[in-house]
This record gives structure tokens, C-alpha cells and sequence, in this order.
């Protein structure tokens, strides 16, 4: 029989989570219609939390992240944290598949490997984790461009560096902005040929998740033909939702 988890934990996160920036301050009124929580549990919880230093209180009465926070989000390396939680699920999908499957972060202009599935057929694409590639023409790039807005996605696209690496490769900003609108409606990014000739990538984006990730697969063209895409795009999505739960701490 599987250990139950401590519900008060959960709560107390949900709390936290309430929080959306840093610097930000919320009322008891402004939490209680941000968490599900009702108004005299909620004060515990935060009279709690600010006992150990999570939450402090404001002189006007809000509350605010505490230092404590800070302190231990110091001691964790995002990309080792990512990598834990997304490695078992890259995994898998290799397995399932038999092809390259990675994970990404943005870093400016470029993706950054943050974990990656091994294939097991013949003609895998040779990567590494922190390997880089520009964002404009990779899979996992589009896809996690395609989730930014406003001077978040104008700042990124200015940061692009066009460079022809095929005939296929995207090189110009409206073709890059009209990829992208593209994304947005079918809900996965392609790399058909752009980087390397004879090699595809379908990527997806991790849904809300604190930490802007996408995840991918890679194989020949031979391989990745439109029915297989489609395939792969649905368990990618599937897998995305399950890493995004899991990151934000709602999966059981």
C-alpha cells in the first residue's frame, strides 16, 4: 500500500505558489481568491509560514516571500532539478519509440540540453546534455518561442542570428514569426530538415511551467514521416502535461 502524502504539505505550497513574482504582495483577502482555501485556514497556514520565515508580513498587513525561500532556492541547480524530474519521462518515450528524444531550456537566443533519451535504432542523432543550438531553427527553439508574448518574444527574436545551416533552414523574421502562429494553432513545433539534411524533430512545449521547457524527438526523415509525426506529437504532449504537473507539484 502506497505511503498517502501529508495534505497540509500540498497546501502550504499552493500557499507559496500563490505568489506569481518576486517582490509581490498579497492580502489575506487577494490568497483567498487565489488558493481554495478557506479564509481561517489559510491565516494558519500563513501565521505558519511566516514562523519559519517562508512569508513575512508587511507593515501595511500583506504578506511577501520570505528570505528562507531565497536561502534554499540558492542551494538547487535548476537544470539539475529539471533533469530529474524530466529524465525518467525522455526515457521512456525513447523506449517507446526507439528514436533521440530530448529536453531544452531557453538561454537567450539558444536551447540548452537539459536532459536526453538515448534511441536505440540505427542513425541516432549524437548530442549532449548543455549542448546548445541556436533557437530560430531548432524544434525544441520554436516550440519554446512559441510560448513567449509580448517584449519577452520581441526581445528573443531580436536576439536571433539568421544562418542558412540547409536550404530549409528558416532565415528571416516573418518566416520565423508566421512558424510560430503555426505552433500556437496545431500545438507542436517541426524541425524539417532546417539543422541537418535528412533529419526531422518534433517538439512540444511543457505547459505552464515555471521554468520555460520544451521536449522533443529527433529521427531520419525515413522515419518521421506525417502519420508518425502526429503520433509523436500526442505523446509528446501527454508526457509535457505529466512533467508540467509534476514540476508544479499537483501530480500525486
Amino acid at each position: 500500500m502506497a505511503t498517502p502524502v501529508n495534505a497540509s504539505v500540498i497546501k502550504a505550497f499552493r500557499v507559496l505558489n500563490a505568489f506569481t513574482f518576486a517582490g509581490e504582495k498579497l492580502t489575506l483577502a487577494q490568497l483567498t481568491k487565489r488558493v481554495d482555501i478557506n479564509v481561517a485556514t489559510l491565516h494558519r497556514f500563513l501565521l505558519t509560514l511566516e514562523h519559519v520565515g517562508a512569508v513575512v508580513r508587511t507593515p501595511d498587513g500583506a504578506f511577501e516571500l520570505g528570505l528562507l525561500l531565497a536561502d534554499l532556492g540558492g542551494r538547487v541547480s535548476v537544470t539539475d532539478a529539471l533533469h530529474n524530474i524530466v529524465q525518467p519521462h525522455v526515457e521512456a518515450l525513447a523506449q517507446r519509440f526507439g528514436e533521440t528524444i530530448h529536453a531544452a531550456i531557453l538561454d537567450q537566443d539558444m536551447v540548452c540540453y537539459v536532459a536526453k533519451g538515448e534511441g536505440s535504432r540505427s542513425l541516432t542523432v549524437i548530442t549532449h546534455i548543455g549542448k546548445r543550438l541556436p533557437a530560430y531553427c531548432t524544434g525544441l527553439g520554436k516550440a519554446l518561442m512559441s510560448q513567449l508574448d509580448g517584449e519577452a518574444l520581441e526581445q528573443c527574436i531580436s536576439r536571433q542570428t539568421f544562418k542558412r545551416f540547409t536550404d530549409k533552414t528558416t532565415t528571416s523574421v516573418a518566416d520565423l514569426r508566421k512558424e510560430l502562429r503555426l505552433i500556437r494553432r496545431r500545438g507542436y513545433a517541426m524541425d524539417n530538415e532546417e539543422v541537418e539534411t535528412g533529419l526531422r524533430c518534433v517538439a512540444v512545449p511543457v505547459p505552464g511551467a515555471s521554468v520555460r521547457l520544451a521536449i522533443s524527438m529527433s529521427a531520419p526523415t525515413t522515419r518521421l514521416n506525417q502519420t508518425k509525426i502526429r503520433e509523436v506529437a500526442r505523446a509528446l504532449q501527454h508526457h509535457a502535461e505529466q512533467i508540467s504537473e509534476q514540476i508544479s507539484g499537483k501530480a500525486p
